[in-house]
């Protein structure tokens, strides 16, 4: 992939030859602090409900003719508008966007509203999102990576279409991206269109407001208890915050977390608590990386009555990996298994659009996925060994729902 500036604008290209349909990215970086939590989910998902020259239903049409595949998406660092429209469509897919970005109008606030709270509460019946809700909103209390369902229900109503409108403003004075991927006959064309018609894709100046307030309030170990006394099976999220993808313990923390649970079949978690004690239902590890920080948790789904050998499980396996030496076999394991689940991420046009653009609006350049890599392939069994001691000698929270008779102290 190639990076170019044009009059202040970042724009990405990568050719792939033979490719009949192009992948257009837009990235809005994130600076600043929601006023309300389900601002910017909100407004990303305005943006596609009626612009100044068409409604809703007319642009939903204009999409479904052309054949054009396009969504919104609100994280926690960035704001995403990403298109698949056939080659020969690009001129009627970019107009199309551009008219999104300028002239929505936001007239469909309170219908959208009402949907978010009715899909919100919905989503909050089932108990492995009611229980995650629950444990991202306990582990960034006062950062705005808390924002979750539960704190997006309580303030949602507090949102008026002038916050909508303000956080648009916003959105177009942060730093941006064009990303594209297809086969284009003339990059310099391509690069005159964008520089002559996205000109609102220049950089803004927009200060970043988050990394100045993000505190890691979790200072002893902390157990959060929801109850559900109707269930069947207890749910347990145990996870701290750690380094993200800025640090030179990301990679380490990649293999620890491929050895431990993120690798199916194979990992300690699932041949240890699942196969030979019978405990899980479904047991895993997770590393997301985010832009101020990182999670890393262990997931189980047990009976009710093994909770506190579900966590001692936990314990058990993060101990023999900070005291055990790790085999080389079960290290080029992990490196193998991280190296493949990226190429399998990066085989499309949309793919590789989406993971770029990604790489690039975080501040982590073009050849980042390589440099990851050469980092997996240089981490050792003590680098494995000292991250599963740090992690077991830091506060940690744990969530668990399940019904109340099987409630003890931690």
């Amino acid at each position: 992939m190639e990076e170019f500036k044009r009059n202040n604008i970042n724009i990405l290209l990568e050719k792939t030859p033979s490719t009949p349909r192009y992948a257009l990215n837009l990235f809005f970086k994130l600076n600043k602090k929601e006023k309300y939590c389900g601002i910017n989910s909100l407004l990303a998902r305005l943006l596609l409900q009626g612009t100044k020259k068409y409604s809703a239903a007319q642009l939903a049409l204009e999409f479904e003719n052309e054949c054009i595949d396009i969504s919104t998406k609100a994280k926690q660092d960035y704001i995403k508008l990403s298109l698949v429209f056939l080659n020969e469509d690009f001129k009627k897919a970019t107009e199309l966007t551009k008219e999104l970005i300028l002239n929505s109008t936001f007239d469909d606030f309170e219908k959208e509203v009402y949907k978010i709270k009715g899909e919100i509460i919905s989503d909050l019946d089932n108990p492995k999102l009611k229980l995650s809700d629950a444990f991202i909103k306990n582990l960034f209390k006062n950062h705005p990576y808390s924002s979750c369902h539960t704190k997006i229900l309580d303030d949602i109503d507090k949102i008026t279409k002038q916050d909508i409108i303000d956080a648009h403003k916003d959105m177009l004075n942060s730093q941006k991206a064009i990303v594209l991927v297809g086969d284009y006959n003339n990059k310099n064309e391509i690069l005159d269109y964008f520089e002559k018609e996205f000109d609102f894709m220049k950089d803004g100046h927009e200060k970043n407001e988050i990394k100045d307030i993000f505190k890691n309030d979790i200072e002893k170990d902390e157990y959060i208890w929801l109850t559900k006394n109707d269930a069947s099976q207890a749910q347990i999220i145990q996870g701290w915050i750690v380094e993200s993808f800025n640090s030179s313990m990301c990679a380490k923390i990649a293999v620890l977390n491929n050895i431990l649970g993120s690798s199916g079949l194979s990992s300690r978690l699932f041949v240890n608590l699942r196969d030979k004690q019978g405990l899980a239902y479904t047991v895993r590890s997770q590393y997301e990386t985010l832009l101020h920080s990182a999670i890393f948790s262990m997931y189980i789904g047990t009976a009710p009555k093994n909770i506190q050998k579900s966590l001692q499980g936990f314990q058990i396996e993060l101990e023999k990996l900070a005291n055990e030496k790790i085999s080389e076999k079960e290290l080029k394991g992990a490196r193998e298994n991280i190296s493949g689940r990226l190429k399998y991420f990066t085989q499309n046009n949309s793919q590789i659009a989406s993971i770029q653009g990604y790489n690039y609006i975080m501040g982590l350049g073009l050849n980042y996925n390589q440099l990851f890599l050469d980092d997996i392939n240089n981490v050792t069994s003590i680098d494995v060994n000292d991250i599963a001691k740090k992690l077991l000698s830091m506060p940690k929270l744990v969530t668990i729902i399940a019904p109340d008779e099987y409630k003890t102290d931690f």
